[in-house]
């Protein structure tokens, strides 16, 4: 097999999150995005062999690192499951952001799950061919922010992927391509 360097593949994406089909575009990021997929297995073992027989999958976990670069609320938002933001009723340009206890009481994080695309930008919009698409995606809202003089504010949001009704977790490419 001889290598074809046209599938070499270097360049940010842009990130958009939200309800599917009308996911809002998170703005600049720094530092590149990263998507982990990580496996884990088990041996299947018998008395009357040295080596596994067989070895299964018993878990597969999808995160996705967005270092969100502009520092606002709604990247806050994103970032941190179950805030609410307060629009001021006389001035709609002054907003807050709550974050509050949840009393003690568990939540699911696939509660808050939704869709979230990573589209490199040097394709159209159109083409879709590259997308990373996470059908459940939920922010974990564990995030650091550093002010100092020197480097921007980052909001470093982690996704925990969920899989769907369906069972899929992650497709890469064309989302609409059917069988």
């Amino acid at each position: 097999m001889v290598g074809n360097k046209q599938n070499i593949d270097i360049g940010p994406c842009r990130v958009k999150f939200g309800t599917a089909g009308a996911e809002v575009d998170l703005g600049y990021t720094l530092g590149g995005v990263k998507v982990s997929i990580s496996t884990e297995t088990k041996d299947i073992e018998v008395d009357q062999e040295l080596d596994p027989v067989d070895t299964i999958i018993t878990k597969r976990t999808v995160t996705v690192e967005v270092p969100l670069a502009e520092f606002t609320i709604d990247s806050i938002k994103a970032a941190i499951p179950g805030v609410e933001v307060v629009t001021d009723g006389t001035d709609p340009a002054k907003k807050k952001l709550l974050l509050k206890s949840n009393g003690g009481s568990m939540v699911s994080m696939l509660s808050f799950a939704q869709s979230l695309i990573l589209h490199p930008t040097d394709r159209a919009d159109t083409d879709k061919a590259e997308d990373f698409t996470f059908p459940n995606a939920a922010p974990n809202g564990s995030i650091d922010i550093t002010y100092d003089k020197e480097n921007p504010k980052v909001i470093n949001a982690t996704f925990r992927c969920f899989p769907d009704a369906s069972g899929v977790t992650a497709i890469f490419g064309d989302s609409t391509a059917t069988a």
